[in-house]
Parts: structure tokens; C-alpha cells; sequence
């Protein structure tokens, strides 16, 4: 039995990505045209996949869409009459590949690489240059979940870490905007072994939570989790509990039922490992109990399964 990983929902709002399948959206089709006859076609078809991209009330394939992008980037080249183009569909790649759930990570990944390199003398809108960072962000993170790749939990951290410097200066956002950006990249901090940057990070995160909503929020679960989740991963145990306690009173005050049989659990755990049995069996005895009175069956087959694991384990 070990605590479990803290899922990541963002903290705090952070700029969303709608997807491009959506089904109350006008459908048009990307047509295969072939290589631009000239710079000026160039032109036009970056900016008509770039609209197509913006406009919310449009649906598209992103394999096609993915495909034009690819054939426009051939065309361009290295022409530095066409550097402003190339930035473009550079960064258009990345938000198409982020948008379809058909597309595998690593164009867009190897599109928003190639853009930070351009990074000299661009002069793009300050948000779209934040958009690129924390879309390479989520990319580089989602593509560190597949088996062998999690060396780019490191990489998306990173990229968040730039995505919240633009987040700063960035009029667009709010601060409860920031600091989900903050959040994320503290995740990824985490998930890279890296517990005592992301235990720092995470700490003036639940700061500037607590400035904008108070100590009692809901908002605040998830970061205090993650703070636990810092705390046990580098031993340090006991200074962890206060943050689950925490999470456990504010979900007591909201009646949500989950995270107060999760924070039972993870509570039970945890006193497990302090050597205090007792409380161990008190917490998962208070799960079980609150989930039968819920008429909660999945996760009271769950509870009972956890008990009998705990119970095996002290050897009664």
C-alpha cells in the first residue's frame, strides 16, 4: 500500500484548448492542394488554416489539417522572407497536434522545438507566444506517460517554467491563471523526481491560493495533495499529514464524498508507515462506514479490498 500520485486538475483556470472534433461545429474539409505555386499562395493558405484554427465555431480534421501544415513547412523552407509564416505554422502544428486525440506527439513536439529556436525578433501577440510554451508543455507531458519517455516530465516542466514568465507580463491572464500554470509545472516537477523544486513551487502556489480565495477554498485540494505528495516522496512523513488533514476538513465542509474517502485512505496510509496501526484501521474502518452509508458500491468494493490488503499486512 503506498499513497497514491495526486491527479493533477488544474488548480486554478488556466487558458483552455477546445478540442477540433466537436459536434455542434460547422465541418469543413481541408483539401490535399499540393505544394504552393508561388509566396503569395503561401501566404493565403497560412492564413486560412490560422482562421480555421481561431475560429471556435469551425470543425476539421486534424490528420488533414496536419498534413497541409507539413506541406506548407516544405515550401518555406529555410527562406527568411517567409521566417513570419514559418513561426506560424510552426506554432499551428503544435496547437492541431494538442487539439486531436488522432495525432501522436511527436510532430507537434519536434514544430514547437524547431519554434523556440526562431525565438529572436519574434514579435507575435504576447498570449499566442504563451499559448506555444504551454502547449509544448501539455504535449511534453502527455508523450512522458508512454512507457520510456519519462524523461519528458523534466522537458514539460521546463516549458511550463517559460510559459509562466510570459504568464507574468501577460495582460490576458488572471492570477488564479498564473498560478495553475505554477501548478503544472510543479507537477511535471514531481513526476521528474525533482520533489524539492516542486515541493518549493507548490508551496508559494498554495500562497497565492490562499491570497485569492482563502485557507478553507476547494480550489485549494489539489495543491495541498500535492504538497503531501512532495513531503512523502522525500520522507518526510509526518510533515506531510497536515496537508491531508487539510484537504480532508475542506472536503468534510463541501460533503464531497470522493476526495473524503480518498483522504481516509491516504490518511490510513500514511499512519501505516508512522507505525501507528491503530489510526491506520480507525481511517479505513471511517471509509468503509461513510461509503456504505452512501450507498457508494464501487468505491466501497475498493474501501473493503484496502482494509483486508492493511489487515493482511498487520497479520490479523
Amino acid at each position: 500500500m503506498r499513497l497514491r500520485t495526486a491527479v493533477l486538475c488544474c488548480l486554478f483556470a488556466v487558458a483552455g484548448l477546445p478540442s477540433i472534433a466537436m459536434a455542434d461545429r460547422t465541418t469543413v474539409t481541408i483539401e490535399a492542394l499540393g505544394a504552393p505555386s508561388d509566396d503569395a499562395q503561401l501566404r493565403k493558405r497560412v492564413a486560412l488554416m490560422s482562421s480555421r484554427l481561431d475560429d471556435e465555431e469551425v470543425q476539421f480534421s486534424g490528420t488533414d489539417a496536419m498534413a497541409e501544415l507539413k506541406v506548407l513547412r516544405s515550401y518555406v523552407g529555410e527562406k527568411r522572407e517567409l521566417l513570419d509564416e514559418r513561426r506560424e505554422i510552426l506554432s499551428m502544428m503544435g496547437r492541431v497536434t494538442v487539439r486531436s486525440a488522432l495525432l501522436g506527439y511527436e510532430d507537434g513536439i519536434a514544430a514547437l522545438e524547431e519554434l523556440e529556436t526562431l525565438s529572436e525578433g519574434d514579435d507575435r501577440p504576447l498570449g499566442r507566444r504563451l499559448m506555444d510554451r504551454y502547449v509544448h508543455a501539455e504535449l511534453l507531458g502527455a508523450y512522458a506517460t508512454i512507457p520510456g519517455n519519462s524523461a519528458s516530465h523534466a522537458l514539460s516542466a521546463e516549458q511550463y517554467g517559460k510559459a509562466a514568465l510570459l504568464a507574468d507580463v501577460y495582460s490576458g491572464y488572471s492570477d488564479d491563471q498564473r498560478a495553475g500554470v505554477r501548478e503544472k509545472q510543479a507537477f511535471q516537477l514531481h513526476e521528474a523526481k525533482r520533489y524539492e523544486e516542486a515541493l518549493a513551487l507548490n508551496q508559494d502556489v498554495l500562497s497565492r491560493g490562499e491570497r485569492l480565495f482563502g485557507k478553507s477554498h476547494p480550489k485549494l485540494k489539489t495543491v495541498l495533495t500535492n504538497l503531501a505528495q512532495n513531503l512523502h516522496a522525500m520522507g518526510r512523513k509526518q510533515e506531510a499529514e497536515p496537508y491531508l488533514v487539510r484537504v480532508l476538513e475542506i472536503a468534510e465542509a463541501e460533503d464531497d464524498l470522493e476526495t473524503i474517502q480518498d483522504m481516509l485512505f491516504q490518511r490510513g496510509v500514511l499512519a501505516y508507515e508512522l507505525g501507528r496501526m491503530d489510526d491506520a484501521k480507525s481511517f479505513m474502518q471511517s471509509r468503509i462506514e461513510r461509503l456504505r452509508a452512501a450507498g457508494d458500491t464501487a468505491w466501497l468494493a475498493t474501501a473493503e479490498g484496502d482494509y483486508e490488503e492493511l489487515l493482511q499486512r498487520l497479520g490479523e
